[in-house]
């Protein structure tokens, strides 16, 4: 009977991740179910990851940082998958009201963490987003500050840190950022016209060595970056004035340098500027090249580089109180951490029970990767194995 009733409860829970309706904070909407109802007023509980926080509307440009550092706005920005970096599968959320102790600048352990809040769907910054809270279910405590591995970051802001070569536009030259390291640019230059794309004053601009011939442009870093890289994040478009196609690589190099091997290449190009992610996880001092792919004369604008430390990230991370368990998830485990003994069920999405442990201390268990379900103490929560 007791099996039969933990059964009926996990179906029902199961079925509330899958097909939330919104009125309950036991049965929110997804991020993407929200944005299907396309602002009708009404308010819901959604839940979703805490991908990014936004920061203003201006000259039909949407401002924000989905990556460190944070500016500590007063909206954050959810998404059902904790890497989204499509802000049309995000909605800003405002939390005006509970800003002093959630924002990202301040408390940038919220970064990454599953939020449930209850709110109006409403236009926000012209986008779907969430206004005028009513619940609030924050991230548990003590939860893991994931920004402490995203310590890179170059803007290319300086003017005066870039010494060009010759007087040839594109003869390429040094830039000495005080933020990373110097970059060797080659067939590039400092792209700080009103023609290129970029975050907010400049940006690298890469075309050609001879400017309308020669080889495809590049940049690359003259230094290594200690502590691997997970990820590498930037923003790139086509320069402003220039048609047709183009395309772009991403490289990194462990011998300083001397070799590179491609992250990915042929990347197509678009005319505004988008936002770009690639998963590397490599250890080691590395360096990292960008460059075009082909001879074309369109110019390249890179911005806004973005580079975490190799680390493995928790793709969920829960306290479960007031027992005080902790389980989350790394990749191919479960990962707990309790004092106390206890029973922990592992079921499938559709209900199917894979194991049963029992566990005390810190420890974890090997899972394929997928969506499960754990039951501790009749509490049951969704967790993600990658």
């Amino acid at each position: 009977m007791k099996k039969a009733l933990l059964s009926i409860a996990l179906s029902a829970f199961v079925f509330s991740l899958i097909a939330g309706t919104g009125l309950s904070a036991d049965s929110p909407l997804t991020v993407s179910q929200a944005l299907a109802k396309k602002n009708d007023r009404k308010s819901y509980y959604i839940n979703g990851y805490i991908v990014g926080e936004y920061r203003d509307y201006s000259n039909n440009k949407h401002f924000y940082n989905i990556a460190p550092p944070f500016d500590g706005t007063s909206a954050y920005l959810i998404a059902d998958e904790i890497d989204e970096i499509d802000l049309s599968k995000m909605m800003p959320v405002q939390i005006k009201d509970y800003v002093d102790s959630y924002n990202l600048d301040e408390n940038p352990q919220y970064w990454r963490k599953q939020l449930t809040i209850k709110g109006t769907l409403t236009d926000y910054f012209t986008l779907p987003g969430i206004k005028n809270l009513t619940d609030w279910i924050a991230p548990g405590e003590n939860v893991t500050d994931e920004t402490k591995y995203w310590n890179f970051y170059e803007t290319f802001e300086t003017k005066k840190a870039y010494t060009p070569n010759s007087t040839l536009m594109y003869g390429g030259g040094i830039y000495a950022s005080a933020e990373t390291c110097r970059w060797k640019f080659v067939g590039a230059t400092y792209g700080d016209s009103s023609n290129d794309m970029k975050w907010d004053n400049a940006a690298a601009h890469l075309r050609l060595t001879e400017s309308t011939s020669g080889e495809p442009g590049y940049i690359y870093m003259l230094e290594d970056k200690s502590n691997g890289i997970g990820y590498i994040r930037l923003w790139a478009a086509r320069y402003k004035d220039d048609k047709g196609s183009g395309s772009f690589g991403v490289y990194i190099s462990d011998d300083k340098g001397k070799t590179w091997e491609p992250i990915q290449t042929g990347i197509p190009i678009k005319k505004e500027l988008t936002e770009y992610q690639f998963k590397v996880m490599h250890p080691g001092e590395l360096r990292i090249k960008i460059g075009k792919t082909e001879n074309s004369t369109a110019g390249i604008d890179i911005d806004n580089i973005h580079i975490s430390d190799y680390y493995t990230t928790s793709s969920v991370e829960n306290m479960l109180s007031p027992t005080n368990i902790r389980i989350w998830s790394s990749k191919g485990h479960l990962c707990f951490d309790t004092k106390m003994p206890e029973q922990i069920d592992i079921y499938l999405i559709n209900g199917t029970l894979v194991k049963t442990e029992h566990i005390i201390g810190s420890g974890n268990i090997a899972l394929p990767a997928g969506f499960y379900i754990v039951s501790i103490k009749n509490t049951a929560t969704k967790i993600i194995v990658q």
